[in-house]
């Protein structure tokens, strides 16, 4: 029996493979919608929505730089094991999705050309594999960069 939500959904089907609506919406499409949306719930406040964060009190700027990060497998990892982003307690696809959109939205030239996105599976390895001592991880890092002639700060 066809109930009438079943063929409404049949209906904007069809009509979406002709190309007279737009097709349903799913949950992979949301994913750049919830890499901001937790970038405004969990970050922003330290980093500001601009992304400028407070250097001058420790937190990075992600502006123009946050892509030479994702030049070393070291830095790209980083990203991911940052306190703020642990202690947001977000599920490792969402890290992922937040992480890749900080970058994406931040990054500008910095950003390498071979850029790819975050994977779940990535965001899970780098959160167990967090260092004891994340602020000697970030200061090794920026000396890496520095010396490979990235204008980070």
């Amino acid at each position: 029996m066809i109930t009438p939500m079943l063929a409404r959904w049949v209906g904007v089907g069809l009509l979406s493979l002709w190309g007279l609506v737009p097709p349903v919406a799913t949950a992979q499409d949301a994913i750049p919608n919830r890499g901001r949306t937790d970038f405004l719930l969990h970050c922003s406040g330290c980093h500001g929505q601009d992304g400028t964060g407070k250097p001058e009190k420790g937190i990075p700027d992600f502006v123009g730089q946050i892509g030479y990060f994702q030049r070393m497998p070291e830095g790209r990892e980083f990203v991911l094991q940052v306190p703020g982003l642990l202690s947001a307690g977000l599920p490792d696809a969402r890290a992922a999705a937040v992480v890749t959109w900080i970058t994406l939205r931040f990054a500008g030239a910095s950003l390498p050309p071979d850029f790819a996105p975050y994977t779940e599976e990535e965001a899970r390895l780098a959160r167990e594999s967090r260092p004891a001592d994340i602020m000697a991880k970030r200061n090794a890092i920026y000396l890496e960069l520095r010396h490979r002639g990235y204008a980070i700060q």
